[in-house]
């Protein structure tokens, strides 16, 4: 019994490992040529029109005045460096700029970043495609009538089919439920005690990973300080 009670203390660091999953990431160099890009400016007039007929309407609780069109470098799932768009809030700019600069260092995959006027302001569609986005004037998950932190710019859902939102017996996207299982890392997995989850935290943002009462796995939050 006493050699058994030994072992069994042997192990338990191996299963604390297998807990949390390592990461899967970008290892190699960006090519000659690529220069990585992290950079916030004012809406662009192309974009600007999609968001006035997509994303926003009067009524919204922030402007497209107030937000930011930010051109980030990531590591795609190829593991190819490319670069995409993001919408926040202007006063979150600099620091998501930052949050992404330091994903791309770590070499976090993400499969695709382009704004969800895209896909008319469809989030369903976003997700299902597994588009990285944030603002979108919309209801939080289940609750009409109440904004959600993306209709201020102020949220970001980071690979959402890989990390999917639960609650009971609903995941969003549908096709998240080959993705329920936190425990196998994947292609642009935000886990508990990964790389992500503590570069948002040390910004200041929520992981809704974290919650309670639902799971969203994808969603980072910095709600407007009062």
């Amino acid at each position: 019994m006493l050699l058994s009670f030994y072992a069994l203390l042997l192990l338990m660091p191996l299963f604390c490992l297998a807990a949390e999953p390592p990461e899967v990431v970008a290892t190699q160099r960006a090519p000659a040529g690529f220069k990585p890009v992290f950079a916030a400016a004012p809406i662009s007039t192309p974009l600007l029109e999609k968001i006035r007929v997509s994303t926003w309407h009067a009524g919204c609780p922030v402007g497209p005045k107030d937000l930011r069109e930010l051109t980030l470098s990531y590591w795609n799932f190829d593991r190819k460096p490319v670069n995409g768009t993001l919408i926040v809030h202007k006063d979150v700019a600099r620091e998501v700029t930052e949050v992404f600069r330091d994903l791309f260092r770590h070499g976090f995959l993400i499969e695709r970043m382009t704004p969800v006027e895209e896909f008319k302001g469809d989030d369903d569609a976003s997700m299902a495609a597994n588009n990285t986005s944030a603002f979108n004037c919309r209801d939080v998950t289940g609750q009409p009538g109440k904004f959600s932190n993306h209709s201020w710019g102020r949220a970001i859902d980071l690979n959402p089919l890989t990390n999917p939102y639960i609650k009971g017996e609903k995941v969003l996207p549908p096709d998240g439920r080959a993705y329920l299982d936190r425990a196998k890392a994947v292609a642009g997995s935000v886990l508990a005690e990964g790389f992500a989850v503590k570069r948002f935290a040390k910004a200041g943002w929520a992981w809704g990973g974290g919650w309670t009462d639902r799971k969203d796995y994808q969603h980072f939050e910095k709600p407007e300080r009062k």
